[in-house]
């Protein structure tokens, strides 16, 4: 065993790594398996024409493709009869040839009816792919073996069952097979080599085994920094995320190879944490973004500066310190999520959760960081429920406002994730909220609002859903008793003057038909009302007056507002009612009274 495991660089094949008895593990500080059908495509394509289309009187040996290297670093303990090594470089090809082997064997013993020589070639294959030994955890039957994640999927693709193994309840609980990487390429490959038969399956697995080259580069446990080594290493190969960058720097304490403890960590604290972002379709580098952001002078960057963030804000990360930030990005989750997906996460508040979601039509995502500080410290009893509500609100009314005048927010960045400390101390904190807004020159008066209602185009098509908030939001103030419609069954924004006038328009307007301001003033908020897409469709170019009787008894009060006006409508009118609704809009989004 040892001549086949020289402590020199060496050319190698896949056979000669999976023919003795060994464990190649990913260690601790790389990602799970992350190859997707770009990658996948490239290797089968090389397969196919630089290899099988070459290959004469089935001289695998001798034609050679270069795969790239692996590194490894030879580690003690484990198994008492398998060599170990940590796969430092390398992960991603040792393992998609792994599955791959283990995919061809699974589909010859399915078609092992059909060929005779198949019993003798899924022998040969067991024998590389799987290590002979007698033990009560099955995983050390596996030859690559991933610590996050991955190696609950690998046996499953491997052995089509589940492991007898004391991590197995655990593995289960953190497997999500619609994001799994190794389930994608074993559905991706079925797809593909479905048709083939065993004879090629076999010249497949030799072209893996033989003729894909690589360069074995051992390390010296001594004197080489594995994690630095691998990190160094991976900008040329698929990079890896801040947030995966950020796991492995916070490990770093907390990493302990004889009791593997922090493998539990991890799984507990930080899977979890992903899964539960994630399983809602968010975004978790967005999620600790905005988390690490809270308290800080300004947003924390995109990518790679996130995690240098970190790095820069926790240079002595001590065991104590590393357990409190896992603790931190564990426990937070439920605020990102509040804010996120508020219908779900706060369905027993209402009120919140209604301001969240229209917060949420904004688009104005620099307001988390806030949000979430907001909603902790109504868990932590820091802040009243009052205060909570009315702060979201303000939050709210501050963004819809600077949206619809236009203004710059460019100073969100810096507003925002500073804020909870501006007011955290403050006993009058919506004071302390509307000072802060002051200040940094973000306050917009209701003289500012009218002007922009009156004068700015409201429609949008890239803004849709925030058009549909202001006007849904002006015709709830509009209502009588607060009778609201059931908006839903009118989401259709309608213009009152057609978008582009036909003739019987243009004959209407006059010599407004020519004016420079007409497209402008089509899409302000005088000129807009709700119906449902159907009625829409029906007489949306209809005149005027039509449209007054069809509007009669609208369930939209915009719609019964058009009906109460007598005059032409014409561009004066539009801006008549314009200037009307901003004072309805005024009410609406109102600052609290201590603002004035």
């Amino acid at each position: 065993m040892s001549s086949e495991y020289s402590n020199i660089i060496s050319n190698r094949n896949f056979k000669s790594l999976f023919q003795s008895q060994a464990r190649y593990e990913i260690p601790f500080f790389q990602r799970g398996y992350a190859w997707e059908k770009p990658q996948w495509d490239k290797l089968l394509e090389d397969l196919d024409n630089e290899v099988l289309a070459q290959i004469e009187d089935g001289d695998y040996d001798n034609q050679e493709h270069f795969f790239g290297p692996v590194v490894v670093l030879e580690k003690m303990g484990g198994h008492h009869s398998l060599k170990r090594f940590l796969v430092i470089d390398g992960q991603q090809r040792i393992t998609t040839i792994y599955l791959m082997l283990g995919l061809i064997m699974r589909l010859m013993q399915e078609k092992q009816a059909l060929s005779p020589e198949a019993s003798g070639y899924i022998y040969q294959l067991q024998n590389l792919i799987f290590n002979n030994v007698d033990d009560a955890d099955e995983y050390f039957r596996i030859k690559v073996f991933s610590t996050k994640g991955d190696r609950y999927p690998t046996f499953l693709a491997l052995l089509g069952r589940n492991p007898q193994s004391p991590k197995l309840q655990e593995d289960q609980q953190l497997y999500v097979p619609a994001q799994n990487h190794v389930d994608q390429l074993v559905k991706y490959l079925r797809k593909t080599w479905k048709n083939r038969s065993v004879p090629e399956l076999w010249q497949l697995s030799q072209a893996l085994l033989r003729s894909l080259k690589i360069v074995w580069i051992p390390l010296d446990g001594a004197k080489d920094d594995a994690q630095a080594i691998f990190e160094s290493l991976n900008a040329a190969g698929l990079p890896l995320s801040a947030s995966e960058l950020l796991c492995n720097y916070l490990f770093r304490p907390l990493t302990n190879e004889q009791t593997n403890a922090h493998e539990k960590l991890h799984n507990e604290k930080w899977l979890t944490a992903q899964h539960a972002i994630t399983e809602e379709g968010g975004n978790f580098e967005d999620y600790l973004r905005n988390l690490l952001s809270i308290g800080s002078s300004k947003m924390v960057g995109h990518g790679r500066r996130l995690y240098v963030f970190f790095k820069t804000k926790n240079r002595a990360l001590t065991r104590e310190i590393a357990l409190a930030r896992l603790d931190e990005i564990h426990s937070n989750t439920k605020y990102y999520n509040q804010v996120l997906r508020p219908a779900k996460y706060l369905s027993d508040k209402a009120d919140l959760s209604n301001l969240l979601a229209r917060i949420n039509e904004t688009n104005m995502d620099s307001a988390r960081p806030f949000l979430m500080a907001v909603l902790r410290g109504l868990d932590a009893g820091t802040m009243t429920a009052t205060d909570v509500r009315v702060l979201i609100r303000e939050t709210y009314v501050l963004l819809v406002r600077r949206k619809l005048t236009g203004l710059p927010t460019t100073k969100y960045d810096v507003l925002f994730p500073s804020l909870i400390n501006r007011i955290a101390s403050e006993p009058d904190k919506i004071r302390a909220f509307q000072k802060a807004i002051q200040e940094e020159s973000v306050y917009v008066s209701d003289q500012e609002l009218e002007d922009a209602l009156i004068h700015r185009e409201l429609y949008k098509p890239r803004e849709l859903g925030f058009s549909r908030l202001i006007l849904q939001e002006i015709d709830r103030q509009m209502q009588p008793h607060g009778e609201y419609p059931d908006y839903s069954t009118i989401p259709t924004i309608e213009h009152v003057l057609p978008q582009t006038p036909d003739i019987q328009w243009k004959e209407y307007l006059g010599h407004e038909a020519l004016s420079p301001d007409l497209g402008r003033l089509t899409n302000t908020l005088g000129n807009l009302c709700l119906n449902s897409a159907s009625a829409n469709s029906s007489f949306g170019r209809q005149l005027y007056q039509q449209k007054q009787e069809r509007y009669l008894n609208h369930q939209s009060a915009l719609n019964r507002d058009i009906v109460s006006r007598k005059e032409a409508w014409t561009l004066g009118e539009i801006q008549k009612r314009s200037k009307d609704l901003a004072q309805v809009a005024i009410k609406v989004w109102k600052w609290a009274d201590s603002q004035t």
